[in-house]
């Protein structure tokens, strides 16, 4: 599962945080706080304009399913909410369908706010990490990557060879052929 954008520059922040060029709690608050902004306007969209948006693009979305998401949220609305945090494309949509869904507020605020500040302590911790430890991981990945460029270069010389072998058996068949 690859990255949003979103998560790519909180860890590269927290990255360069912990190289010691920015500080690893304005990162997190910055990353956070617009993290929060877009739900929150995601949600305020889905409340007031998402149901006319999805009858107006019926070809994008099944008739049935407002009724089906108001149910869905009604039943699992906040396990939802933080969970999907977690899942990349899925998350993106949640606060849009929980606005649509009329998600009462306090069931949509807090828990995605907590959902994010976990997120993002995650990933504050793992670019900063990876920032403190980079001469360390520059080693370890150096000695994988010289590791791997032999492997691959004793692979091409077999390949080579066996190649070679394959070619010179046909050229003794087809010799053989044509004396005959």
């Amino acid at each position: 599962m690859p990255p949003f954008p979103g998560d790519t520059i909180t860890v590269f922040g927290a990255y360069l945080a912990g190289r010691g060029f920015l500080d690893p709690v304005m990162v997190f608050c910055a990353t956070a706080a617009g993290n929060i902004a877009t739900n929150l306007f995601l949600y305020y969209i889905g409340i007031h304009r998402g149901r006319e948006f999805i009858r107006k693009h019926k070809r994008l979305f099944h008739e049935d399913l407002l009724p089906r998401m108001t149910l869905f949220y009604r039943k699992w609305g906040v396990g939802t909410i933080i969970f999907s945090r977690f899942l990349v494309g899925f998350r993106s949509i949640v606060p849009l369908f929980a606005g649509i869904s009329k998600l009462r507020p306090r069931k949509f605020i807090l828990p995605i706010i907590g959902a994010i500040i976990i997120q993002h302590t995650l990933l504050v911790f793992l670019g900063y990490t990876l920032g403190q430890n980079w001469e360390y991981i520059k080693a370890v990945l150096r000695n994988i990557n010289l590791g791997l460029g032999l492997f691959a270069l004793a692979l091409a010389v077999l390949i080579f060879f066996w190649f070679r072998s394959v070619r010179k058996a046909r050229l003794k068949r087809s010799m053989r052929k044509n004396s005959q």
